[in-house]
């Protein structure tokens, strides 16, 4: 089957949009994932902070919870991740198609992209690496915080004694 050329640039544009519209949703969904998940972990925290003492057996269930969780949020995004990746492939090959990395085809003052573009690894300051490092530290102070568990030495220090009630034979020793 021959396709005429205006034919293939109309299939390549309606690919390169495609591409472009999941790759904007791969990002938000990995984005809101990734907030849910903190505001969780916010809640969490503000609970071990505030409200729960734990006993040792419930510290490790706890912990053991977060690690589960953790994991799980980790292979979620890395799904994303590598759905990303391929899609990311993808439109590096058909923006290379447009030529759209070349100098001067389009614009005589240089290419319509710049030829970072072109590059299928972002580094540490991408994307998903800052949303990894996100969930990381907020999973990791959690669990430190289980174990330190607040609430629990809370008790311990109440030793101020207007916190004290007084008995009736110290009010008549006043």
């Amino acid at each position: 089957m021959k396709i005429a050329d205006e034919r293939k640039f109309d299939v390549l544009m309606a690919q390169l949009d495609e591409r472009y519209a999941a790759l904007h949703k791969m990002r938000d969904r990995s984005m809101n994932f990734t907030l849910w998940i903190l505001g969780l972990g916010l809640g969490m925290a503000w609970l071990l902070i505030s409200e729960v003492a734990l006993n040792k057996t419930q510290s490790f269930l706890i912990a053991a919870f977060l690690a589960a969780i953790s994991l799980a949020s980790f292979f979620f995004l890395k799904a994303i991740h590598r759905g990303f990746d391929h899609n990311r492939a993808i439109t590096i090959r058909l923006e290379t198609m447009l030529k759209l990395y070349e100098d001067d085809f389009y614009d005589s003052s240089g290419s319509v992209l710049p030829k970072e573009f072109s590059s299928k690894k972002p580094g540490w300051s991408g994307h998903f690496a800052t949303l990894y490092c996100l969930l990381a530290i907020v999973f990791v102070c959690l669990i430190i915080l289980t174990f330190l568990n607040p609430c629990r030495h809370q008790g311990l220090s109440d030793s101020n004694p207007s916190s004290v009630p007084i008995t009736e034979k110290q009010v008549q020793q006043r």
